[in-house]
């Protein structure tokens, strides 16, 4: 009877430890002696949430054995050039495949540049936060606040970013109808989530409902654009007859080329355009809003498919000389054209990029043969779709050997039935000096392949500043909003300002505004649908988190100080507006320190218990 009351007791207190264990903060375990924290990474719960491929927590305390306080700051250094190093990565993604791919994909779909960037732009911008969402680290997570303040900072960051480099002139019709979009859409999410404190399926239908109005209302603006031009154009050969028409024709002429510019989408000259910037820079016109050139030239993606094709040449012709060449990692013209700066980067960015090409294929239309490269592509054919299905694969299965994850095959194992036939296939049909007729198709491996990577990079960003932000005892709510946004922000950023600076302006700030309002809508609405904890009691403490109240202020205020900015200059995207917007992300972190360091009070209510 002893016996069966003490095994009880033990039972009992089992079950008290467990739960403690699940309740506990990881700023827990940094204040227990460095020989405990090993054994809590491994049992604390919510440890276990910060990892992605590495579990960086075991990786510090079981593999490294630190020690000291001084050894663990060696190692935050550490992991600040891993961000580094990813934020590299990302980059290099972006410039080189996503960015290209992202381009040719909008031209063979007929769409002009701000649908391009509310669609296709925005989808690639969010859609790592939309995995993200989904998976077991966000479950319980505070994701409103997350998403809001991703958001706010893709608003002001990457916003004031394109304003800076490339003032233009905005679509202003437009630029209102998306920012009153993202309003109602970040309305409707704090009413949905705070109508009954829960989130219902219905509601997050609804929630979906709009982005699928928002993106019916642009294709119709479109073919309203189109229509309208066709008009103007048989207008204008009308008016060619009469002499008294002359300055009607003008006026009209005037608006058809407008109308025209806002319905083309091309594939600019970066290299001219790039070189051009670089001569403006150094003229010192880098504080001053310069006058809008005039538009870059166009690249004759025809030419350049066919500019080395010759029926004569055998099929296979340089087939070793290419394949090493397009290993290359350094440009030949850009390191003869580059200044001892740019040289270091290229060499310091060379081994990630020689990682990438191995498998990753390039489908760039300014490029030569449109980066057809035979041997390599046929490799490709088969390596990618085993790392890519490995890497997805294995981040959804989250199993771990010690402090790195295991990579599961047991799907990837099979990529190679289906894909060394059709490797075997392109090898014996095409050629080397022009690029076959399915080589468009390699753009799904790309794009895919670029959205992959650049969630790992983004992911694992965000993981290794939440784990300095421990480390240094910041709060999680702080580092959710303040480091993790501008980390999740950072492939925003550079995709839109790699665009802005090849011409397409119009298409980055157009995924500015509508990539916030996929996030609210689309991203938070389809993991509403899939997350059964939203719909119990009570759930919309946890959605809307500590900071939720802060971060929805200032977006509202940073929609509407941009409609204010935008009507003032007559929808000129000036450089002053870019300062501005930076100013308004200073005045944000100014204030989360604040609430941080209890200097100010939060706008959100103070939480009571009532004593009854």
């Amino acid at each position: 009877m002893v016996d069966h009351v003490d095994k009880l007791n033990w039972t009992f207190l089992d079950h008290e430890f467990y739960s403690y264990l699940k309740n506990m903060s990881c700023l827990t375990v940094m204040k227990l002696p460095y020989d405990r924290r090993c054994m809590m990474a491994r049992q604390v719960l919510d440890c276990q949430t910060i990892i992605n491929l590495f579990n960086y927590f075991k990786m510090m305390y079981c593999a490294f054995h630190i020690s000291d306080k001084f050894t663990e700051i060696s190692i935050m250094v550490l992991f600040c050039l891993l961000v580094i190093a990813f934020l590299l990565l990302m980059t290099l993604t972006i410039d080189v495949f996503f960015a290209p791919a992202m381009k040719i994909i909008s031209m063979k779909l007929h769409m002009n540049e701000y649908l391009a960037g509310v669609t296709l732009l925005a989808f690639g911008n969010t859609c790592p936060d939309l995995i993200a969402n989904l998976m077991p680290i966000r479950a319980d997570a505070p994701i409103f606040t997350i998403t809001v303040g991703n958001s706010l900072v893709i608003i002001l960051l990457s916003g004031g970013m394109v304003c800076f480099l490339k003032p233009f002139k905005m679509n202003g019709p437009s630029t209102i109808r998306d920012l009153l979009f993202l309003l109602l859409s970040l309305v409707m999410l704090r009413s949905i989530i705070f109508s009954e404190g829960n989130v219902s399926v219905m509601e997050s239908v609804v929630l979906v409902c709009i982005y699928l109005t928002y993106l019916i209302i642009n294709i119709l603006d479109l073919l309203l654009l189109r229509y309208t031009i066709k008009k103007l154009r048989r207008e204008v050969d009308e008016l060619k007859a009469s002499p008294d028409g002359q300055r009607e024709m003008a006026e009209k002429k005037r608006l058809l080329e407008q109308l025209e510019r806002d319905d083309e989408l091309n594939i600019n000259n970066t290299k001219q355009l790039n070189r051009a910037q670089s001569e403006t820079l150094e003229k010192g016109y880098f504080f001053t809003t310069p006058k809008q050139r005039t538009r870059p030239e166009v690249v004759n993606h025809i030419e350049t498919r066919t500019i080395l094709h010759d029926e004569r040449n055998p099929k296979n012709l340089f087939l070793i000389t290419e394949f090493f060449d397009s290993l290359n990692p350094i440009d030949r013209e850009e390191w003869q054209l580059a200044g001892w700066c740019q040289r270091i980067i290229q060499i310091a960015r060379s081994p990630l990029y020689f990682i990438l090409i191995l498998f990753v294929p390039v489908v760039d239309y300014e490029k030569d043969k449109h980066g057809w490269s035979k041997l390599l592509n046929c490799t490709q054919i088969i390596t990618n779709p085993f790392i890519m299905i490995t890497l997805v694969h294995s981040s959804a299965s989250s199993l771990y050997y010690a402090w790195y994850i295991i990579p599961d095959l047991s799907i990837s194992k099979w990529s190679p039935c289906v894909t060394v036939p059709l490797a075997t296939f392109v090898l014996l049909h095409s050629r080397t000096d022009v690029p076959p007729v399915y080589h468009i198709m390699f753009i799904a491996f790309s794009f895919i392949s670029s959205i992959v990577i650049i969630w790992v990079c983004a992911s694992e960003m965000e993981v290794l500043t939440s784990i300095v932000g421990i480390v240094f005892n910041l709060s999680g709510n702080f580092m959710a909003i303040t480091f993790g946004s501008v980390a999740n922000a950072m492939a925003d950023i550079i995709a839109n300002s790699n665009l802005a600076l090849q011409g397409y302006e119009k298409m980055a700030f157009a995924a500015i505004i509508g990539g916030p309002v996929f996030a609210i809508v689309v991203t938070m609405g389809t993991s509403f649908i899939f997350n059964e904890k939203v719909r119990t009691a009570g759930a919309a403490f946890w959605l809307y988190g500590e900071h939720g109240d802060n971060c929805y202020i200032f977006l509202m205020i940073t929609i509407l100080a941009t409609l204010w900015w935008c009507m003032t200059f007559n929808f000129y995207a000036r450089r002053s507006a870019g300062i501005f917007m930076w100013l308004m992300f200073v005045i944000f972190i100014i204030y989360c320190i604040g609430v941080e360091w209890d200097v100010v009070h939060e706008f959100s209510k103070d939480q009571y218990f009532n004593p009854k």
